[in-house]
């Protein structure tokens, strides 16, 4: 039986996958242009077991966190030997006097220097995603975005913003294969669907990115001789969408590219996966 799935603006209580809204009453893989956030980017005090405001940022993972009446959001950072900088955000913004709610969701890539990181920024909010690039100084203890400050908290509070109900992040699904073998799903022209024949090893993955725009419909579906087979779906933020599904029908949450992951439950599996975006 298919499942039907719609996604929205609960940004990632389960989400990495921030969709939005316009009502806190709706539910379940952004801000301005050259902002960090719509109206207010996430402020967030890093994550470290030791270190003053004035201290260094050292190879590690740092979290920082905002909570105020109308924002609500976190930030992760890890920061390599090398200096660079990924990360993540979710963030949460509202008004009860507008009745406004929406929440969005970022990527982050950058390069630490003496404190100060050049940050490039994707960001999806609603249907619409945005690049920008701003430049923001990060100690253990604070993170200051062109907009606000976030504080350092526990990262383990953190990650609940951006695990689907098993627990699990996008990065969760992937680490464990022994083998990820990834192509691109092209469409013939004029046509929606996508049939695609293929088998998978016991322990490897098969990712199929597919790019769609926020607000269509994809119907997903994999058969196999020995039933062995089933996919993950993971949004182009990086939210998990579906796990270990055979059939799926999903509003899409954000424009770009979703990754469909096709494995075996048992020994290696050869499937048909068929994919429809209308």
């Amino acid at each position: 039986m298919i499942s039907v799935k719609a996604f929205c603006a609960l940004p990632l209580g389960l989400a990495l996958m921030t969709v939005s809204c316009t009502s806190p009453s709706s539910n379940r893989n952004q801000p301005q242009q050259g902002s960090a956030s719509p109206s207010a980017p996430a402020s967030t005090e890093a994550q470290s077991s030791s270190g003053s405001d004035s201290a260094a940022l050292s190879p590690g993972r740092y979290c920082y966190g905002i909570e105020s009446e109308d924002l609500n959001g976190v930030i992760r950072l890890t920061v390599a030997e090398n200096q660079s900088v990924t990360g993540d955000s979710s963030v949460t913004i509202q008004s009860a006097s507008e009745g406004y709610y929406s929440s969005y969701a970022q990527k982050l890539e950058g390069l630490l220097d003496e404190g100060q990181i050049a940050m490039d920024i994707t960001t999806w909010i609603e249907y619409d995603v945005q690049e920008s690039q701003e430049v923001w100084t990060a100690t253990p203890e604070t993170l200051q975005t062109e907009q606000k400050t976030f504080t350092a908290i526990d990262c383990a509070a953190a990650q609940e913003r951006f695990v689907g109900a098993d627990g699990l992040e996008a990065a969760d699904l992937l680490e464990g294969a022994t083998a990820l073998n990834s192509q691109q799903v092209q469409f013939e022209p004029g046509t929606s669907t996508s049939t695609l024949e293929g088998g998978v090893a016991r322990g490897e993955r098969n990712v199929y990115r597919v790019s769609a725009q926020g607000g269509q419909q994809m119907a997903l579906n994999i058969t196999s001789p020995e039933n062995n087979a089933v996919f993950d779906v993971i949004s182009p933020s990086g939210y998990v969408l579906a796990r270990e599904s055979t059939s799926e029908d999903l509003l899409l949450p954000q424009t770009g590219d979703y990754q469909i992951v096709v494995g075996g439950t048992r020994g290696n599996a050869v499937y048909t996966l068929k994919i429809d975006i209308p």
